[in-house]
């Protein structure tokens, strides 16, 4: 998948993860609308975080990596889901206290925010827990912090315009909103787009070193470096699959940050950077050719590091 087709979908998951969320929602008719709106916040989250989760997951794995794309969806929902929950119950409370759609967007301001920390607190995690260098995975998370709070901000002002524009354009009737599943159906979706967008717009134009398909397996595929070492191989547990070339091992070659800089890392399978083999490891530079087998890697960075 290419940065654009990332952040395409990541919009358009997010409005169907919100509307989901909507649907799920719906029925919900509590005494106390603190409550109401919380537990629809909390569905929100929900089906938000669950379709980016999905589509972040799959962007970096295949569908046989079925274990590591379980536990990222699994952590970055339950996040997303308290995200929204609490954003729900602290907007409609200050709602309350004085009828202003600011804090409404408050609120959703909130959900954002969790949301954008639900799409990297996996990688997170794991870093402090095995003891790695988690720099890489909090900078994954602070980008999604960034967008997902701009997400929610301007998801919410559009929601309430869209509010304003249905209840105008209707009359206010009811019955009429209710089979248009206006407006709150349509202020959800347009919330859940606005975090998608600028979460993934956010981690792309923010994204420091990156690898480009050019050739073999899933050519044009684009991926974010994102951890401190990235494996590469046809190994279903390796970060970066290369599916159906003979000549490429289980794990092939590695990519480790050193510092400022990154480093090609061969495993003893033959790997080649820019025609030449690679003897142990090599330090990569901005617009190098990496090959293995059939395959060739680009590497990008956004600026080129200090030797």
């Amino acid at each position: 998948m290419s940065f654009r087709l990332f952040i395409y979908y990541c919009a358009l998951c997010g409005g169907g993860g919100a509307f989901l969320g909507w649907i799920l929602g719906r029925p919900l008719a509590l005494n106390d609308v603190v409550l109401t709106q919380g537990f629809k916040g909390m569905f929100l989250g929900f089906g938000i975080s669950l379709a980016l989760a999905l589509v972040d997951s799959l962007w970096v794995f295949s569908l046989r990596n079925v274990v590591a794309i379980f536990a990222r969806v699994a952590t970055a929902v339950v996040v997303g889901a308290m995200g929204g929950l609490l954003g729900g119950l602290i907007g409609q409370v200050l709602y309350g206290l004085k009828d202003w759609g600011i804090f409404l967007v408050f609120g959703w301001a909130i959900t954002g925010f969790l949301i954008g920390v639900s799409l990297g607190v996996y990688d997170l995690l794991s870093s402090l827990l095995f003891a790695r260098n988690a720099s890489m995975a909090l900078r994954k998370v602070l980008k999604g912090v960034l967008g997902g709070t701009l997400g929610g901000i301007l998801g919410g002002i559009l929601s309430l315009m869209l509010l304003a524009g249905w209840t105008h354009l209707l009359g206010g009737d009811p019955e009429v909103e209710r089979r248009l599943w206006s407006p709150s159906s349509w202020g959800f979706v347009s919330l859940g787009a606005c975090i998608g967008l600028l979460i993934s717009v956010a981690q792309v134009v923010l994204k420091e070193a990156w690898l480009k398909v050019e050739a073999g397996f899933r050519k044009g595929r684009e991926v974010i470096l994102t951890k401190p070492e990235i494996t590469i191989g046809r190994a279903e547990s390796c970060d970066i699959g290369l599916f159906g070339d003979p000549q490429i091992e289980k794990l092939h070659a590695r990519i480790r940050r050193e510092g400022n800089r990154y480093v090609l890392i061969d495993e003893g399978a033959g790997t080649y950077l820019n025609d030449d083999l690679v003897r142990g490891s090599a330090t990569l530079q901005a617009g190098d050719a990496i090959r293995l087998g059939k395959c060739v890697l680009r590497f990008g960075e956004r600026q080129k590091q200090e030797q």
